[in-house]
């Protein structure tokens, strides 16, 4: 409005955010993340091994329905698809056994099978490679097995 004049002895200042409350905002937030994010992420992993072994147990046991049904094991050549996947002139298959999208690790890797058992205590090996998806590992980075 032309003519308000401020009282007196009141002078308002706007004064925006400086580079040093900018760089101060900043280290503090990288601060809470340094603290906050290896517990984030590492309940993450933990959700991502539990789920792997819950699958691992799922397709173990789709495993062992489809030697029930069929009367053998996948070849290796069939692999766990066979799962999704009625083979060619195999009238007792009663599939498909689990979802396709089990079929893969939460590290999107495909689930390792082969048969006859090299590794495991069953008939057949099942597993995972773990989080670095390459064989072996140790803590986090372990591979993940049917049956153990």
């Amino acid at each position: 409005m032309p003519g308000k004049t401020e009282p007196t002895g009141s002078k308002m200042k706007r004064r925006g955010i400086t580079r040093w409350d900018f760089l101060v905002m900043v280290l503090v937030i990288g601060l809470l993340a340094s603290v906050v994010g290896p517990r984030l992420f590492g309940d993450v992993t933990q959700s991502e091994i539990a789920t792997a072994k819950a699958e691992l147990n799922v397709l173990g046991k789709a495993v062992e329905q489809f030697h029930q049904d069929v009367g053998r094991y996948p070849t290796n050549d069939e692999g766990l698809a066979v799962l999704n996947t009625q083979p060619v002139g195999e009238p007792k298959w009663k599939g498909p056994y689990v979802k396709e999208d089990m079929l893969s690790d939460p590290w999107g890797v495909p689930y390792q099978y082969h048969y006859p058992a090299t590794q495991a205590k069953t008939d057949f090996d099942l597993f995972s490679f773990g989080k670095d998806r390459t064989l072996g590992g140790i803590g986090d980075n372990v591979d993940i097995a049917f049956g153990e």
